[in-house]
C-alpha cells in the first residue's frame, strides 16, 4: 500500500473511530430518513461510506431470508425487513452493538422479524440455517486492533474474511446470493482470491470514494461451483498488506 493511500485510510478511519467515541451515551440519529437510536461503542453507519452505499444496495427481495453477520448497530437487518424481507439474523460479537440491534428491531416493531444474536458471526448460526441473501460488512483492514472500536475495522491479516469464506457456503440456499461492501482499505486481490476459491463470483453493484484514493464497492457474490478443498491458510502479510505467494 503507498503512502498516499495509507495516510488517506488512517485519516477516513481515525474520524470514523473517533466519532464513535465520542458518544459515552445512547443518542437519537436519522438513518436513511429513519430515527434510530445509536449506542456508545457501535459503529454509526452515518459515518461511514461504505455502511451507506451497502445499506443502499442490499439487494432484497420479498419474501428473503436474510443473513446480516456483522451486524453493528442492526441497521441493514432491519432495513432489509423492511424492504420486504421475510425475516433477518442480525449477529455482532460485541455487547453493546447486540444491545443496539436488538432495541431499535424492538422499537420498530420488528422485533418478531429480526433475530439478534451474539456471537462470532457464523459462529452463531445452528449447521442447518440457510439464507437466500447474505449482506455483509465486515472489517476491512488487514491490522491488529487495538480496541473494541478498531476491531469493528481491522482483521489482523483478514482472519475474519478467511472464516467467513469458508463457512458462508453452508448458510446460503443453492440459490442463494451475497451483497457485500469491501475497500482498498483492504486487501482486494485477496478478498477475490477467497471468493473465487470458495466457489463464488462477483459483479460490482455500486463503487463510492472517500478522499481521492479510499474506494468502496459492494459487490454481489453468487455461487458458481462448490469448493472441492478447504480455503488455503491465511496468505495476508498483516505489516505490508501484500499477497504472499504460495
Amino acid at each position: 500500500m503507498d503512502d498516499p493511500l495509507k495516510l488517506q485510510i488512517d485519516e477516513w478511519q481515525g474520524t470514523i473511530a473517533h466519532s464513535i467515541e465520542q458518544h459515552p451515551v445512547p443518542y437519537l440519529v436519522k438513518v436513511r430518513g429513519l430515527d434510530y437510536v445509536m449506542f456508545p461503542e457501535t459503529f454509526n453507519p452515518n459515518y461511514a461510506k461504505a455502511s451507506l452505499i451497502l445499506l443502499d444496495n442490499l439487494g432484497v427481495r420479498p419474501g428473503d431470508t436474510v443473513l446480516d453477520p456483522f451486524t453493528g448497530s442492526g441497521a441493514d437487518a432491519i432495513f432489509a425487513v423492511l424492504a420486504g424481507a421475510a425475516r433477518a439474523v442480525a449477529i455482532d460479537k460485541f455487547t453493546m452493538p447486540v444491545l443496539c440491534a436488538k432495541y431499535n428491531a424492538h422499537r420498530l416493531g420488528l422485533g418478531d422479524r429480526i433475530d439478534v444474536r451474539q456471537g462470532d458471526a457464523l459462529a452463531a448460526l445452528g449447521p442447518d440455517e440457510q439464507f437466500d441473501l447474505v449482506v455483509a460488512n465486515p472489517p476491512f483492514r488487514p491490522m491488529n486492533p487495538e480496541s473494541t472500536v478498531q476491531a469493528m475495522m481491522r482483521d489482523s491479516a483478514h482472519a475474519t474474511l478467511r472464516n467467513f469464506f469458508a463457512g458462508v457456503g453452508r448458510h446460503l440456499k443453492p440459490d442463494g446470493r451475497m451483497r457485500i461492501v469491501f475497500s482498498n482499505a483492504g486487501n482486494l486481490e485477496y478478498f477475490h482470491h477467497l471468493a473465487g476459491e470458495c466457489g463464488f463470483a462477483s459483479s460490482t453493484v455500486a463503487q463510492t470514494r472517500f478522499a481521492s484514493d479510499v474506494i468502496m464497492e459492494v459487490y454481489e457474490l453468487t455461487r458458481t461451483s462448490r469448493p472441492t478443498s478447504p480455503p488455503a491458510p491465511a496468505v495476508v502479510d498483516v505489516e505490508t498488506d501484500r499477497l504472499a505467494q504460495r
